[in-house]
């Protein structure tokens, strides 16, 4: 059965935090960051409006997924170059996996890169987020291992892009 849902920008400080606790609970619970990093982080986006919280929300008004859509002057890109868009922290409920959340969330990052005119969309994960991986191929992503990059908690960030010149990004 799949849920309905919605997907837009967080439009409330409790969207918001919904989505906070969400991205702690898959990143810092699923053993990707720590609570330190995760929090350092999530105060940062917040109050220096480096980004687009964009959320999918169930019918219910629970939040069951998040990703941050950079802006194009974000101090805290690490991947997008001129002409370039970049999100980060892709987020799913685990009782929301499988039901398209996390694959509507990655299209409206494609959809807004397009709509401001990027040459590209790119990201970055981690090699032990497979299910991730497969999500962005099959969505037009292709790895790009000259833009990895080494981590400082001992692994490598696969980056991947996504075309917008040759294809609607």
């Amino acid at each position: 059965m799949f849920m309905e849902f919605q997907v837009r920008n967080a439009r409330s400080d409790g969207e918001w935090q919904q989505a906070c606790s969400l991205l702690h609970q898959v990143y810092v619970n699923g053993g990707y960051t720590t609570d330190q990093q995760a929090a350092a982080f999530m105060v940062r986006e917040r109050f220096e409006n480096q980004c687009e919280t964009i959320v999918a929300v169930h019918d219910d008004g629970r939040v069951w997924g998040a990703v941050l859509f950079l802006n194009e002057a974000s101090s805290i890109r690490q991947l997008a170059q001129a002409g370039e868009r970049e999100f980060r922290l892709l987020g799913v409920a685990e009782t929301a996996r499988g039901q398209g959340v996390g694959q509507s969330l990655v299209q409206a990052c494609i959809d807004r890169a397009h709509a401001a005119g990027a040459a590209s969309l790119v990201l970055w994960t981690q090699p032990k987020m497979l299910a991730a991986q497969r999500l962005y191929e099959r969505l037009g992503f292709e790895r790009w291992p000259s833009r990895d990059q080494a981590d400082e908690r001992g692994f490598t960030r696969l980056v991947y892009v996504r075309n917008c010149l040759n294809q609607r990004c």
